[in-house]
């Protein structure tokens, strides 16, 4: 036991300060490597998904003017959930977000979208590939289904089963007071982007039913496909 001098506080001070900031700056290297790696990742996730976005839609195309504005559509609907991700921690939203998220621009009225269901966390790449799935069940909504007339409703519910890696999520979307409704006789872009395209993003499987009172389409895939990055 002995008393310090000034002199050596000092010094040990400083020798702390400066391993203490060579610490955090190493820290921060390696924090910015993982996040440029992040989104390099992203990145080419995002432009492959607008490659096949952009071929399809010019392929089944009538008309330039047409694909443009189903191609933007597309487009804005991908942004968004991306926004949101970015918003968040870049790996996981909630599901009740991405839906908000997808459906907001055809929230023409407060009653339009009934959402129900539990607190479900949904990876990166599942926020993404539901967010386009859903922009596609609204747009032809709009056209022929529900959101074509002033009454129409959509009721979006989920329900979570199992516990753990077993749990599971099913999702519900139904049509309500449309016109009567006519299955198509030819799958578009839009429904095989629906029924097959993306759910095997998140190992996921799609049922896609037209019964006359309104569009049913129903969601069922594994919690760890959901929550996949």
């Amino acid at each position: 036991p002995g008393t310090w001098a000034h002199e050596d506080i000092a010094f040990v001070r400083n020798v702390v300060d400066r391993t203490r900031t060579a610490i955090a700056r190493v820290e921060a290297e390696a924090q910015q490597r993982l996040l440029n790696h992040e989104l390099s990742h992203r990145m080419k996730n995002m432009l492959a998904m607008v490659q096949s976005i952009a071929t399809q839609t010019m392929r089944g195309a009538a008309d330039l003017d047409t694909a443009r504005n189903v191609l933007a559509n597309r487009l804005i609907a991908l942004g968004k959930s991306h926004d949101l991700l970015l918003g968040g921690s870049l790996s996981k939203a909630p599901l009740r977000s991405v839906i908000e998220s997808a459906l907001d621009i055809h929230r023409d009225c407060p009653n339009r979208f009934v959402l129900d269901g539990p607190t479900v966390m949904v990876g990166s790449k599942a926020a993404l590939s539901l967010s386009l799935m859903l922009h596609e069940l609204a747009t032809n909504a709009a056209k022929y289904g529900a959101l074509s007339t002033a009454d129409g409703r959509v009721t979006i519910c989920w329900t979570l089963s199992g516990e753990g890696d077993d749990a599971s999520v099913m999702l519900r979307w139904s049509e309500a007071g449309g016109p009567p409704v006519v299955a198509p006789k030819r799958t578009g872009f839009g429904t095989r982007l629906i029924g097959r395209g993306l759910a095997g993003s998140f190992d996921g499987e799609v049922d896609l039913s037209y019964p006359a009172a309104g569009v049913v389409c129903t969601i069922t895939a594994p919690q760890r496909g959901l929550m996949a990055a």
